[in-house]
């Protein structure tokens, strides 16, 4: 889902306490799909995600152009969740990656999870929201702030990264290779 939302919709949310419960409304899910997939933890996701609403409502006035809400509130809500990712330790269980319909198969998860888990926090973020969110690499520049040709740069390494981590996990152990020659 993208957060491209019509400008009367955030022209209501900036004019009144309605308008903003109905926009947060629209945003939470979304908010906390992207801190979840960063994280890797459905309370610190759910921190981030809080966070970040109440950053968004603080600095919703300020917001003069309603075309650019999209990357203006992913900028918010992966700067949230990189700073509780490196204020407080990840912890995760692969049960809330299945719950949360990330893998159905369990060492599939495990792989993706530890494959993910290892990259660092800017390639993470620029893996969830170019593969998981869909957005292009100067929309993520815009979120995050970065220049496009940097985060095109991120998802390189960690396409590497991930490709390699996830084909030596598919390799069977050395000593199955030796048994069966």
């Amino acid at each position: 889902m993208r957060l491209a939302l019509h400008a009367d919709f955030i022209k209501s949310a900036q004019a009144g306490e309605d308008g903003l419960e109905r926009l947060i409304t629209v945003v939470w899910p979304e908010f906390y799909r992207i801190a979840f997939a960063i994280l890797h933890d459905a309370g610190l996701a759910e921190d981030a995600a809080q966070e970040a609403c109440a950053a968004m409502a603080r600095s919703l006035p300020t917001l003069r152009n309603s075309h650019v809400f999209g990357s203006w509130s992913y900028k918010i809500i992966v700067n949230h969740a990189l700073t509780v990712a490196r204020r407080r330790p990840r912890t995760q269980t692969l049960d809330v990656m299945i719950d949360h319909g990330i893998h159905d198969d369990r060492s599939d998860a495990l792989d993706t999870y530890h494959a993910i888990a290892a990259l660092p926090l800017e390639q993470r973020a620029a893996v969830v929201l170019h593969y998981y969110v869909g957005l292009k690499s100067s929309e993520i520049a815009a979120a995050t702030g970065l220049p496009a040709s940097t985060i095109r740069f991120h998802l390189m390494l960690a396409r590497r990264a991930l490709r390699k981590t996830l084909e030596l996990d598919a390799q069977p152990p050395f000593e199955k290779v030796l048994s069966d020659v």
